[in-house]
Parts: structure tokens; sequence; C-alpha cells
């Protein structure tokens, strides 16, 4: 996976009565990223700007939007609890062609 921005990482506090936080990162779309990638609880990357995760890439304003939702306590929330706070490391990347010869989001369920 190349990460040409490295890899970030955020805290958001919730709203109360909130389980979940949507996020939109604006990137210039000259970086080539495909979306917003972070480390499931098993240390598996996905792409959570994908429509399978019920993210999007977007083009807005001369800039690419990863849109992407990570819930409080989920397996993307690097606290593991559901406390009202989440905290996410990622990176706006782009992956190669896999072994396979195809992009990752079109491998089917390897990759997401």
């Amino acid at each position: 996976m190349e990460m040409p921005l490295g890899l970030l990482r955020f805290e958001a506090t919730l709203a109360p009565g909130h389980s979940s936080e949507a996020f939109s990162l604006s990137v210039d779309p000259a970086l080539g990223v495909g979306g917003y990638w972070a480390r499931d609880g098993t240390g598996t990357w996905v792409n959570l700007s994908s429509a399978p995760c019920g993210g999007q890439v977007a083009s807005e304003g001369g800039q690419l939007r990863l849109d992407f939702e990570i819930a409080d306590g989920g397996p993307f929330d690097a606290d593991g609890q559901a406390n009202g706070v989440i905290t996410a490391p990622g990176a706006a990347a782009r992956m190669p062609l896999s072994l396979m010869g195809q992009t990752p989001d079109a491998a089917g369920s390897l990759w997401f």
C-alpha cells in the first residue's frame, strides 16, 4: 500500500446518544489515492471509503473527498471501547495491483 501522506491519526468525541461518526477527508487528486484505509482488529487493511463499507470517494471542488464512518468501539476504533471517543489511525492511500492482477477494490471478498 502506498501512503503519500503517511499514517494519519485523529480523535473525535461523539455527541451524546451517537454510536458512530461520519468523516470526510479532502485530498489533492494528484496524490492518486483510492480511499481511506484503516486496520481492523485482525490487522487487515480495509478501505473504509469503499461502497462495501458504506463509504465513497467523490470529486468535489477540485479535491478528492474520502467519506467514511467509524463506530465507537467498533473494529476501526483503536481503543476498542464504546466510550464516546473514536481514535482512528489510518491513511489516505492507494493499493497497487494485487497478486491476482486485479485492483484490490475489484478482487471480491479479499479486499474492501
